[in-house]
């Protein structure tokens, strides 16, 4: 299914649209509050996306506004409500923690994905059988199976418009036989398959390359679309996942600790070798 933006980023939009709509029509806050018999704060808070919009409002903002073109109207009517929405992930809230499900809100705005795991394959490229392994890890019952439909979810949500994906897993991911031999086999076959897509690049990390600056864990860097335009880092740890925005010392540090991985791993053609090998062995 095609991504669609999360409700706080479509509220987000709206709010600077409005803003600027505003703006050119060469009005203040307190005059449009006035017009609409709001308070001023009503208005502040939509245009900085606190709160949502109705479309009945909208409209009548729009009007107030000499915005009469029909076709943006009903554009700006869906973003409206797109923001009033629930994500796809509030389901999940009993499975994710608050950074992941601002990873999850985020994604939905990803132009690239650049990643690291120093034991697992990613959740992105995961099938069914070797998340359920993995999650079994942490889950049980019920929230086992809240936990594998929200990764599948997860993957789902990319289907149809997937963002240019750059997996760097260390040689231990693709050999540790999470779920037994079979359910290995069938993720690495997987991982083939996925990896001869064009928007996919898969790198393994060989052993040989002894201690590297991936070893201290998992991390995603994500690159979001113009819009947005802004860099995302989440660093996955047990009990403390970590989220950051921006182009501050953090997300600095973790490019540069990509790239120094990303010299260290077998290029494309040999990790498609050593897959190969591993499926037939």
């Amino acid at each position: 299914m095609p991504r669609q933006r999360d409700p706080r980023f479509s509220k987000r939009q709206l709010g600077r649209l409005l803003r600027t709509f505003r703006e050119q029509a060469g009005k203040t806050q307190p005059e449009v509050a006035t017009t609409m018999d709001w308070s001023v704060s009503k208005l502040i808070r939509i245009e900085k996306a606190a709160v949502g919009v109705s479309t009945t409002d909208l409209r009548a903002l729009l009007a107030e506004y000499g915005m009469h073109d029909q076709e943006v109207v009903a554009d700006l009517v869906e973003v409206a409500k797109e923001s009033r929405e629930q994500p796809w992930y509030a389901r999940y809230d009993a499975v994710t923690s608050e950074p992941f499900r601002r990873l999850l809100a985020y994604e939905g705005s990803t132009a690239a994905i650049h990643q690291f795991h120093p034991v697992l394959v990613p959740g992105h490229l995961q099938t069914a059988d070797y998340a359920r392994a993995v999650l079994a890890t942490v889950y049980s019952g019920v929230e086992l199976d809240l936990a594998v439909e929200c990764r599948l979810q997860r993957q789902y949500r990319f289907e149809s418009d997937r963002p240019k994906l750059v997996a760097l897993v260390d040689e231990a991911a693709v050999r540790r036989t999470i779920g037994g031999p079979e359910v290995l086999r069938g993720q690495l076959r997987h991982l083939l398959a996925r990896s001869a897509e064009d928007c996919t690049t898969l790198r393994v990390v060989p052993f040989t390359s002894g201690a590297h600056p991936g070893i201290g864990g998992a991390f995603m860097l994500l690159e979001l679309d113009d819009e947005i335009g802004d860099t995302v880092l989440f660093e996955e740890a047990a009990g403390k996942d970590y989220l950051a925005t921006g182009d501050n010392e953090v997300v600095t540090a973790a490019w540069e600790r990509f790239l120094a991985i990303e010299q260290l791993a077998l290029s494309e053609a040999d990790t498609t070798t050593l897959l190969r090998q591993l499926v037939e062995s």
